[in-house]
């Protein structure tokens, strides 16, 4: 009898102890899960450089709605809401589809379709990144510099391809 009371009182302590280690295991990951998310002075802290569209440029891509949506994206991830990759599962391939379709005329170059693919691959590779469990914030934010930097360098390009365009080359006869 008193060996069976015996091994019950070790098999409490042991027990007893688990739980304590489950508890400090789940707090453990509840406070890395809440870690992992950027925030907007994180964001603020990278460092690139970031070309604003030329007033000329602004003209064209004023009727371009889907490059106003992927720049109304972009301000919202420098804010560090990414609730863009959290409304649809189509909506980084539609966003992308609609800016290569309605692109204007007069911006549509190879140079131009270069820097939009980039941007699409990195649109995809940071909501691939945010919606992965794993993901490490500097994971995230790595992803996340690299949109920003593909964007700021479409911008550089949109600036760029007006600029050439106004210029007037008088060529010798």
């Amino acid at each position: 009898m008193r060996f069976l009371i015996l091994l019950s009182l070790c098999f409490c302590i042991v027990c007893c102890n688990n739980k304590q280690q489950q508890q400090n295991e789940e707090a453990s990951s509840t406070n890395s899960n809440k870690d992992n998310r950027l925030t907007e002075a994180d964001i603020a802290k990278f460092k690139y450089t970031e070309f604003a569209l030329d007033p000329k440029a602004e003209v064209l891509a004023e009727p371009w709605q889907p490059y106003s949506r992927l720049k109304a994206t972009i301000e919202n991830i420098k804010k560090a809401d990414f609730s863009f990759f959290d409304e649809d599962e189509q909506s980084v391939f539609v966003l992308i589809k609609e800016l290569r379709n309605t692109i204007p005329d007069t911006l549509k170059t190879q140079s131009v379709l270069s820097r939009i693919t980039i941007v699409e691959n990195m649109l995809y590779k940071l909501d691939e990144t945010y919606k992965l469990r794993t993901t490490t914030t500097p994971e995230l934010a790595a992803s996340t510099k690299e949109l920003l930097v593909a964007y700021s360098n479409l911008n550089f390009q949109l600036n760029k391809k007006l600029e050439k365009d106004s210029q007037n080359i008088v060529r010798p006869d």
